[in-house]
């Protein structure tokens, strides 16, 4: 035994040497190595001991890089996958490790029971794991919770189906029979847990139980028989009954063969019972996506913008990024984008191709004889994210085309900034085709990325920041700017539809919706409207009567209207407050429209502030070419006073929308302003400095084209 130890020491000794030599994907072998020692002592010091703790995190660490240096589709992968889910299950369950821990376990292991290359026996001992999470997250879920939060709805409970998971995944390691009889009649013990929780939460969701039926009887036997499993599992591991994870390299070639030619783990104990045979697999729970993003935008930027962070690593004079975070970010974002699958959104592909960069960018050897491993999967990643960038809300291209010009920059010959090209130069036709210049993204530095559209290229903007003549920006941000003409999209994809949409005049069937619930009263911006529109259709409360009161009935009849003026109130909700009384919610909005998909009119919200953004995109949905919303509150006689200038500027001015907003930016600006003729009385006086604030420049913002 001595002698063995003395042989593992200068084993770690020679291993820790050989990895502050390495680099990238060429420390994959020696780290896991490395990682077999430290989970061999983990297991000797005993499971849940805190002796035996720093072991487990280290060797956790180590199996978790050698993991993100395993490519999608690599034969060792679900073999790494299946134990770093095992470990970081072990820590969660038997060390009370982090909540992540666990939904980063169940993906892992997910991915290692999907696989057709593993090993059965590692299958087996991958379910049992995952069976154990999911029990464990709906008994924790259960103890935690009050009877009464229990009765209030299915809302405030775990989830059923990760119990209808753990009972699938116990059922299908018994049916297999490869553990051995303690092991067996452990999980068995959890199948019973398993299902009496289903049946509790079943119960509940079917309003059968009260408070006084409910028995935590078998829940609270639930957490004892899973720390006895663990603990079995891990004598099992030291007895020689549970499989290791193979020695290199003949686990590359033993995932490599035929499922039917694999090598048999024996396991010592009890003859087997011939079981009744495979049970029919049940679909598996859904891995929570949005903890996964959660936790990878925790790490890469704490509560900070992720995209701002990863443009920061990638900068040429970036100093090295702290000692883990590349190998995380790999474990990460590879953990997202499979569990999200086929779901996988450009930003989730594009982190995942900055983190393999960043990771490969230095190597040049990755320890099984390929060559710049990573930075062609980075490349072949980005490649799969271009057919979505365009349709991106997330602000991903900027850092998409950063990566792009620095992989083509390192292999000239990939042409990965073409393949993005190519995905926008639809886009930047359409807008050509409007005279638009271009088509900006607001970096976290505060430059900007311009796609032009004459060319399709994509170029930095200047260092001034002065944009072109007319540029479509995508995203929320407001850019004051006086001397462009300015609007905003959610996407490029939604700037290229828009630009085939066929403005009308707004003078053709205007509508005014005007105080329909009382308190919202503009009278001299109504009668201005009044006399700028006479054919309008007037809803609400307005001197000189109506056609209507005003109902979410009557104006969704008339999103067919050139021109859809609102004055209302609009809840915290994002609803608009019409008469009835009754709201006008978003979704309701959304593709009603009597008029082609070629024509469209204008729709000017109310000053709600921050709120106009779901509205806005719902009225665009509907049809609509553009939409005059708010980035923020401002005070209702600076809002009329903006609405008058407005309005002016489309009739009597002939302007277009987005050079009319512009219009009311340089009105604000100058000191030579008037009251807009026909505004009586003027809601305040135009001559002070107040209206010259920039807040109030800036509040006032176009949606569309």
């Amino acid at each position: 035994m001595q002698e063995r130890e003395t042989v593992a020491e200068d084993t770690e000794k020679e291993l820790r040497a050989r990895l502050t030599r390495l680099t990238g994907t060429a420390r994959t072998r020696p780290l896991l190595e490395l990682f077999q020692i430290l989970a061999d002592r983990y297991w000797r010091a005993g499971p849940g001991q805190p002796v035996g703790l720093p072991a487990l995190d280290e060797a956790i660490d180590c199996l978790a890089e050698a993991y993100g240096h395993l490519r999608p589709g690599d034969p060792m992968r679900a073999q790494v996958a299946s134990h770093l889910g095992w470990f970081l299950g072990t820590r969660q369950a038997m060390h009370g490790g982090p909540e992540s821990d666990r939904q980063r376990a169940i993906g892992l292991l997910e991915e290692g029971v999907a696989a057709t290359n593993l090993p059965p026996v590692f299958t087996c001992v991958a379910r049992l794991n995952l069976g154990q999470l999911y029990l464990a997250a709906v008994v924790r879920g259960l103890q935690s919770l009050e009877t009464s939060t229990l009765l209030a709805g299915a809302d405030h409970r775990p989830a059923r189906a990760e119990a209808e998971r753990a009972i699938d995944c116990f059922q299908q390691v018994l049916a297999a029979d490869l553990l051995g009889a303690e092991i067996a009649e452990g999980a068995r013990a959890m199948l019973t847990c398993a299902e009496t929780v289903r049946d509790l939460l079943g119960g509940l969701d079917a309003g059968l139980l009260t408070g006084t039926s409910i028995d935590f009887g078998p829940v609270m036997r639930a957490m004892a028989t899973m720390q006895e499993v663990q603990r079995r599992m891990a004598d099992g591991v030291e007895a020689g009954r549970m499989p290791r994870l193979p020695n290199l390299p003949g686990a590359r070639a033993t995932a490599t063969v035929d499922p039917l030619d694999f090598p048999v783990t024996v396991l010592h104990g009890p003859e087997p019972v011939p079981s009744a045979g495979d049970r029919a697999r049940r679909s598996a729970a859904p891995v929570d996506l949005a903890a996964l993003r959660r936790a990878l935008r925790e790490r890469v930027a704490g509560g900070g913008d992720p995209h701002a962070a990863l443009a920061a690593l990638l900068r040429p004079d970036a100093p090295p990024p702290p000692a883990g975070l590349v190998d995380d970010l790999v474990g990460l974002a590879t953990s997202v984008t499979h569990a999200a699958g086929a779901a996988a959104t450009a930003a989730d592909r594009t982190v995942l191709a900055v983190a393999l960069y960043l990771r490969g960018r230095d190597d040049a050897d990755d320890g099984w004889g390929d060559v710049d491993d990573d930075v062609r999967a980075a490349a072949v990643t980005l490649s799969t994210a271009a057919d979505a960038l365009p349709a991106d809300p997330s602000g991903a291209v900027p850092l998409a085309v950063d990566l792009a010009r620095l992989l083509d920059g390192r292999n000239p010959e990939g042409r990965v900034g073409d393949a993005l090209h190519d995905r926008f130069v639809p886009v930047a036709r359409a807008l050509h085709g409007v005279r638009v210049q271009a088509l900006a993204w607001s970096r976290p530095n505060g430059t900007r990325l311009l796609l032009h559209t004459d060319d399709g290229r994509f170029r930095d903007g200047r260092p001034d920041g002065a944009l072109p003549p007319r540029v479509v920006v995508v995203g929320a941000e407001p850019l004051p700017d006086d001397d462009a003409v300015i609007s905003h999209v959610a996407s490029a994809r939604q700037a290229g539809e828009l630009a085939g949409r066929v403005p009308l005049r707004v003078t053709e069937a205007p509508v005014l919706v005007v105080d329909p619930r009382g308190g919202h009263d503009e009278a001299g911006l109504v009668r201005l409207c009044r006399r700028l529109y006479p054919r309008a259709v007037v809803l609400g409360r307005a001197d000189g009567g109506s056609d209507g009161p005003g109902t979410p009935e009557e104006v969704r009849r008339r999103l067919d209207a050139s021109m859809l003026h609102l004055t209302c109130g609009v809840s915290v909700t994002g609803a608009l407050e019409l008469a009835g009384p009754a709201d006008l919610d978003p979704a309701a909005i959304t593709g009603r429209t009597t008029r082609t998909a070629t024509e469209g009119g204008l729709v000017i919200l109310p000053p709600a502030g921050d709120g106009s953004g779901p509205l806005a995109e719902a009225f665009l949905a509907a049809g609509f070419t553009g939409v005059v919303g708010w980035a923020r509150p401002v005070p209702r006689p600076v809002a009329t006073l903006m609405l008058a200038v407005l309005h002016t500027g489309l009739v009597r001015g002939g302007l277009r929308p987005a050079a009319a907003v512009r219009a009311v930016r340089r009105w604000l600006a100058s000191p030579d302003r008037r009251t807009p003729a026909g505004l009586t009385p003027a809601p305040m006086d135009v001559t002070g400095p107040a209206l010259a604030d920039p807040e109030y420049r800036s509040a006032m913002v176009y949606h569309g084209l």
